[in-house]
């Protein structure tokens, strides 16, 4: 409980809640909570239904930052090592608003002025090296997103949250607590109803006669890699039918502060309706992973999976917030390429890419780069004085290397472009023909993974000639080798795993030796599994 801050009160409240709870045989409640003045401490709820908080105190820790990822990683660690079970669950308390709300985030802590960051990695690793969940269970506003499920999948199995704000009063212990117990996705499918009912009208946490707005999902996370493998595909195909989403974007029910989210199930729904495409497979692996899923709402709305999906409304909202957007794992999706398209693609360029490395080898010159941070996944075109080629590395990849073949001295130019067309400005540069030597090389040397290994080469007067290729273990013995017909310029390539029994050699060193009329070259490798 993140509470040192505005919420502190709240946080009170809540732990006497759980002390009113009766507990299941074998359950360890174990609280951390920070509070203005009076620091950090962590008790062991017990059902002692009194007022004030009347269960023992297990550490006093004083001022601490709950705004710092250490210091969650350290109650989880600590919590479970103490008190070890073979079903472990874990709930963040506090302000939060998903992924890109400055200054919250999530636990921010007033005294430091710090939070826990969630595009920049800060939440994922908290939750990385700790042991592993079976429930994960946000009581913060807005983090029941794709987003930040599809960032945390391997952290939890299952995830619960609110895709939309929490009121101050968080979630239901009282009534939450005995069913913890069981199996956790039985647990799971019973808290977004007990947390939506827990706000009807005339409830003890709101005793008007109106409805707050609620939402709350379960969701399984195992489902979730293949969902986003099935959505990259969809962005795919949705990109060239962007400019007809602004309508069916205005009929959604919007959620978070920034009333940027939508509800991705609805979106689907309704874009199978509207027949522009078909999204029913979308949909069923949805109901797969949500194993639960409840709200309340003073008007009526259907087709909601309480699961939030960022789709702003105006290109605004986009432009300042799409940046920290990339840095989350879901990005590479290409879902901001379809926003971008659908809110009218402003025509800015690609940001030129930038020279990491510059090197010839055998005939050919190679060029890695660095690739601009940019809304759409972008390709790319290299111009030379030998030719032309158009590149295509994986989707936002952050760098890549080319290689092109060149006899003599010339100039390069290096263009990003993306999918509406809009170019950058050259990366530019000249190269000075260096011819090629008598040369091998293997890569990567030591090998790993056979699979990926292979040779290459430049062996003078090759053409109509067998080269021969041999494996030697460090007692001179042969142990594999192949014969191939050379090439017409003396460069060759050839993968290691192609050559008999080099898959099955055991861990080691070896020689390789290259062979072809009186050109050899022998080189040392390691094998390493």
């Amino acid at each position: 409980m993140a509470a040192d801050n505005n919420l502190a009160s709240y946080a009170e409240e809540n732990i006497i809640e759980m002390e009113r709870a009766l507990q299941p045989e074998g359950l360890n409640l174990i609280v951390q909570v920070d509070l203005p003045v009076q620091g950090a401490r962590r008790y062991k709820i017990e059902h002692r239904p009194a007022a004030g908080i009347n269960s023992p105190v297990i550490q006093s820790l004083g001022t601490i930052d709950s705004g710092h990822p250490d210091t969650l990683q350290d109650f989880i660690r600590w919590g479970f090592n103490r008190y070890p079970s073979s079903r472990k669950m874990l709930i963040i308390w506090s302000h939060a608003d998903s992924w890109y709300k400055n200054p919250k985030y999530i636990a921010p802590d007033e005294d430091s002025g710090n939070m826990i960051g969630v595009a920049n990695g800060e939440l994922l690793g908290a939750l990385t090296g700790t042991p592993h969940l079976d429930i994960l269970l946000f009581d913060a506003c807005s983090m029941q997103s794709i987003e930040i499920l599809y960032e945390l999948r391997h952290c939890s199995d299952i995830i619960i949250g609110s895709a939309d704000q929490v009121p101050v009063r968080g979630f239901p212990y009282e009534t939450m607590i005995p069913n913890l117990e069981g199996e956790p996705s039985l647990i799971a499918e019973q808290i977004p109803a007990l947390y939506t009912d827990s706000y009807l009208p005339g409830s003890a946490n709101n005793p008007s006669m109106g409805y707050l707005i609620t939402t709350c999902s379960a969701v399984q996370t195992q489902e979730l890699s293949s969902f986003f493998d099935a959505w990259r595909d969809f962005s795919t195909t949705l990109w060239s039918k962007a400019d007809q989403l602004p309508a069916i974007r205005e009929e959604l029910f919007e959620m978070n502060s920034g009333y940027a989210d939508v509800d991705i199930y609805q979106f689907l729904h309704r874009l199978d309706k509207a027949q522009l495409i078909d999204t029913k497979a979308l949909l069923s692996n949805l109901d797969d992973m949500i194993l639960a899923s409840s709200y309340t709402l003073p008007w009526v709305e259907t087709e909601l999976s309480s699961v939030a999906l960022w789709f702003p409304d105006i290109p605004l909202n986009l432009q300042w917030a799409w940046q920290i957007y990339m840095k989350l794992a879901f990005a590479k999706s290409g879902w901001l390429s379809v926003v971008n398209q659908a809110l009218g693609d402003d025509q800015t360029p690609p940001l030129p890419v930038e020279l990491l490395r510059q090197d010839q080898r055998f005939g050919k010159l190679y060029l890695r780069v660095k690739t601009p941070i940019d809304i759409d996944s972008l390709y790319y075109l290299l111009e030379t004085d030998h030719g032309n080629e158009e590149i295509y590395p994986p989707a936002y990849a952050a760098e890549f290397e080319t290689n092109i073949p060149i006899d003599s001295d010339g100039q390069y130019r290096i263009y990003a472009i993306d999918r509406s067309g809009n170019i950058s400005s050259p990366l530019a540069g000249d190269y000075d023909y260096q011819p090629p030597q008598k040369a091998m090389l293997i890569r990567p040397n030591p090998i790993r993974d056979s699979r990926l290994a292979y040779l290459e080469w430049y062996l003078e007067d090759t053409e109509n000639k067998t080269i021969k290729i041999k494996l030697f273990n460090i007692r001179g013995q042969m142990v594999a080798a192949e014969e191939i017909s050379g090439g017409p310029d003396g460069i060759g390539m050839f993968k290691l795993d192609e050559m008999k029994g080099f898959s099955t050699l055991s861990d080691g060193v070896y020689i390789l030796e290259l062979s072809s009329g009186g050109n050899r070259i022998r080189k040392k490798l390691t094998i390493m599994h």
